[in-house]
């Protein structure tokens, strides 16, 4: 696959350029993918292409994974194929059966000639081949009407990829980009686990068999950007040779979740039967009840204390602006650096934020923009990513990623618990204390509104001016900005 690459063209607009896989070109009926940037600033198209790489990269991916087949699979298939166009074409009884004896015979006394055997019935079952068992199964079961053997439905792979297709059809229960990440991890797992056999022929023992082997996996297992290629195998051979810690309880939770959707959603379509054979598998996990609590006022006041590198005109420094504007919008890493110049809007007086994409269907809001953030507006670039130097992550394309370490590693200094997480926490408490209802505060951090009456009934939600009376609220500690103001928190 050749790298993603632009091109300024047509009006010196720049266009996104990726290389379709050979084994695909037939399939997309072209040789590279084009598309336009819709902008003229380098370092932004520079930044959208790897967003679009990794998007393409993914539908290359899942495109090649629905090419490949089970072969007893498709060799059954086409054989009940074959026994079908047979009884159609032949409507005298004994002329059917001698056609299909035919259609037996060619088959078998070939595979007993290999083996050394009169006929196919003395050989050892464990000798003849995936494809001739298969062809010989699929007459078998088509002459008695019998149900397709579970061995022969449909492959992991294929129902994993039909899925997620599927969630993603209701824009309501769409899944976000992070969670289809992690999903196609776990299912890439339990593919090369079961070889890509059916799923229907899972029972609690393989399921029990993949976790035993999960739980010796390294937390950080999947960070290489050679895991999509390696086998499971490999990946446990890797992890042995890490040291620290195991996968945690709550991963392999999320894996067994995971998998027991998967199983779930092939039920009602008939796909598997049974008992859920993923749902026994969770763990214990031990609660960790110190993990991403609110800042303390002295933590935080040490941590915005520490770094005064504003940054410059066109380049807000987003190690000093990030955790002021979270405590001061209540909004999640990711959607802050994902914000750009376009996202900055005014309406009956009041600036805010317009949050277009986001973790859930609530994600998308307007949060009205706090005074304290005067000066970084007077920064931010005029067009494209307010932190234009943010560059997404090769496994998701989340903005966040990289600046999230760096920010984290200051974080371990001050305050060895809390996370860029909780500054959200931060803001909830304050609400909170605030008297604020719970329906008005999810408005604000992007929570689904509680209950029947203003859940359902009051889509719409606050006026922008009373989300604009939440928002001054909140304040930073005693910490000044440049222009002379402080915060009060």
């Amino acid at each position: 696959m050749s790298p993603p690459a632009y091109t300024k063209l047509r009006g010196n607009v720049f266009w996104f350029q990726i290389g379709v896989p050979v084994a695909l070109q037939a399939h997309y009926r072209k040789r590279n993918i084009q598309e336009t940037l819709s902008t003229a600033d380098r370092n932004t198209a520079a930044h959208m292409a790897q967003e679009r790489a990794v998007h393409w990269k993914r539908e290359f991916r899942l495109q090649s994974n629905a090419g490949t087949t089970n072969a007893p699979r498709a060799v059954y298939q086409e054989t009940v194929r074959k026994v079908e166009w047979i009884v159609d074409s032949y409507r005298d009884p004994d002329a059917r059966d001698m056609q299909l004896d035919v259609l037996w015979d060619g088959i078998a006394d070939k595979e007993a000639a290999r083996l050394g055997y009169l006929d196919i019935s003395e050989a050892p079952p464990e000798l003849v081949t995936p494809d001739v068992d298969a062809a010989l199964t699929a007459i078998k079961t088509a002459r008695s009407n019998s149900p397709m053997p579970d061995r022969f439905k449909a492959p992991f792979s294929e129902l994993a990829k039909r899925f997620i297709e599927d969630r993603q059809r209701d824009s309501r229960a769409s899944l976000t980009d992070q969670t289809i990440s992690q999903r196609e991890a776990v299912y890439r797992l339990f593919q090369s686990h079961t070889k890509d056999g059916a799923l229907a022929v899972v029972d609690a023992r393989a399921a029990s068999e993949f976790f035993d082997k999960v739980k010796r996996l390294h937390p950080h297992w999947g960070r290489s950007p050679k895991t999509k290629s390696r086998s499971f195998a490999e990946i446990l051979t890797l992890s042995s040779k890490m040291d620290g810690e195991r996968i945690s309880g709550r991963t392999i939770n999320r894996f067994a979740s995971d998998l027991a959707a998967l199983w779930d959603w092939a039920t009602k379509r008939g796909e598997v039967s049974g008992g859920n054979p993923f749902e026994g598998q969770t763990v214990t996990s031990k609660d960790r009840t110190d993990a991403h609590t609110p800042w303390s006022a002295d933590a935080l006041r040490s941590l915005l204390g520490s770094y005064e590198n504003v940054g410059t005109a066109g380049r807000p420094d987003p190690v000093y602006w990030l955790p002021r504007i979270a405590l001061l919008s209540g909004m999640r890493l990711n959607e802050i650096c994902s914000l750009e110049a376009d996202n900055i809007c005014e309406a009956e007086g009041v600036r805010y934020f317009d949050i277009t994409a986001g973790k859930t269907e609530s994600s998308v809001r307007v949060v009205p923009i706090h005074a304290a953030l005067d000066t970084f507006l007077a920064l931010a670039p005029p067009k494209g990513y307010l932190f234009a130097d943010l560059k997404p992550s090769k496994l998701d394309g989340k903005r966040g990623a990289g600046i999230g370490k760096i920010i984290g590693r200051r974080f371990k200094l001050i305050d060895g618990h809390s996370t860029f997480h909780a500054f959200r926490k931060n803001v909830a408490q304050t609400f909170e204390r605030h008297r604020i209802p719970d329906t008005e505060a999810a408005q604000i951090l992007g929570h689904k509104k509680p209950g029947m009456t203003y859940g359902v009934y009051s889509p719409n939600g606050l006026r922008i001016e009373q989300k604009l009376g939440l928002i001054e609220t909140l304040a930073l500690p005693d910490v000044c900005f440049l222009d002379g103001t402080a915060g009060k928190g």
